[in-house]
């Protein structure tokens, strides 16, 4: 009897998850690699999120009510998954989940307070969001340095995938796996090492740069040497540059 009530609970809670899972508002958008820049124009609120994070499913439910008010509000809801898109989770620096920004014409704003339906409203109709300083130009999502942040993302994410096809589809022991790829690793190091020394030793040759000290201290011997050999060498000039210790002489 016991394992029976157990089962049949099981199964609800996994039917209700489901219904819930399933449950998606008709005005919340999905963003992607392809079309993330839309948000650059307009008022938005974004969610990143994972399938496996069990706190992006109990916000679920509150989000997709929050997107059903985005045309009263007259904002765009949208959410991302960071799963599919490892490129802008490396734009946003996104290191936790649920992850939510809040972008006005361009500028973002992570958004900071409770995570209910209610809550959101209040923060777009009292503009709340005027409270939370924006994003500094150097970790804005558009710029460059991001751009590269995103590709690096991009690589990770790359090796993860291939790391799991070798080991559960080729059937490669993890521990070779990484020992392939600690390899690889280390030998491009080595090569991007090599390119960056022969690029800083072609605009500033180690060879040109010491003949020109040692000409530079050969030309400064040379004037030296001048001006010792002028102070000796001319009694008569000697006499009338230091006429004291010409008088000094006579003197004695």
């Amino acid at each position: 009897m016991k394992r029976t009530t157990v089962l049949f609970l099981f199964i609800c809670g996994i039917s209700l998850d489901v219904i819930f899972g399933a449950f998606k508002s008709k005005n919340l958008l999905t963003l992607h690699e392809e079309n993330w820049r839309d948000i650059l124009d307009g008022e938005w609120m974004i969610e990143f999120h994972a399938p496996w994070c069990p706190a992006c499913k109990d916000l679920q439910k509150a989000w997709n009510s929050f997107a059903d008010w985005s045309r009263d509000l007259n904002i765009n809801v949208a959410e991302i998954d960071v799963t599919t898109n490892p490129g802008l989770s490396g734009r946003f620096l996104v290191t936790a989940l649920p992850t939510i920004y809040h972008v006005n014409d361009g500028v973002f704003r992570p958004y900071i307070g409770p995570r209910d339906k209610n809550d959101f409203i209040s923060f777009i109709e009292d503009k709340r969001w005027t409270n939370i300083d924006p994003l500094p130009t150097y970790k804005h999502p558009d710029s460059a340095q991001m751009g590269v942040v995103a590709v690096f993302f991009k690589l990770s994410m790359a090796v993860r995938d291939l790391h799991a096809h070798l080991v559960e589809k080729v059937g490669v022991p993890s521990w070779a796996s990484y020992a392939l790829f600690a390899t690889v690793t280390l030998a491009l190091g080595c090569v991007l090492g090599f390119i960056i020394v022969c690029i800083i030793d072609y605009v500033f040759p180690t060879a040109t740069l010491a003949k020109k000290m040692k000409e530079a201290e050969k030309k400064k011997d040379q004037q030296q040497k001048k001006t010792t050999k002028d102070s000796d060498g001319n009694p008569e000039e000697n006499a009338q540059k230091n006429p004291k210790k010409t008088d000094t002489k006579k003197n004695k």
